[in-house]
């Protein structure tokens, strides 16, 4: 699956940290597709809400961690970066 934005204003960053997190995760088991696969039409009826700068810079900076991480193939260092996302979208959706 490929993800492109269609806006500016949603950039593909914000999009990828919001679908690798738990909060979102949760939100497709059990109000979208209950399977295990999860496919580009469950990605279009996510809530998205629009980031802010920081928002952006944030989602940014996690994304070009997690590339980092993997090529050094730290998983320790990756399941603490995927805390940090989780708390994100916690933050973005007020959970």
């Amino acid at each position: 699956m490929s993800i492109f934005g269609l806006t500016n204003k949603v950039p593909e960053d914000y999009i990828i940290v919001l679908i690798n997190s738990t909060l979102i995760s949760y939100y497709v088991d059990n109000f979208v597709n209950n399977t295990q696969t999860f496919q580009i039409n469950d990605a279009r009826q996510l809530p998205i809400i629009i980031p802010t700068l920081q928002d952006i810079t944030t989602a940014h900076n996690i994304i070009m961690e997690a590339i980092r991480i993997k090529k050094n193939h730290n998983l320790l260092a990756l399941n603490k970066l995927q805390k940090e996302a989780d708390s994100f979208c916690k933050k973005i959706y007020h959970y």
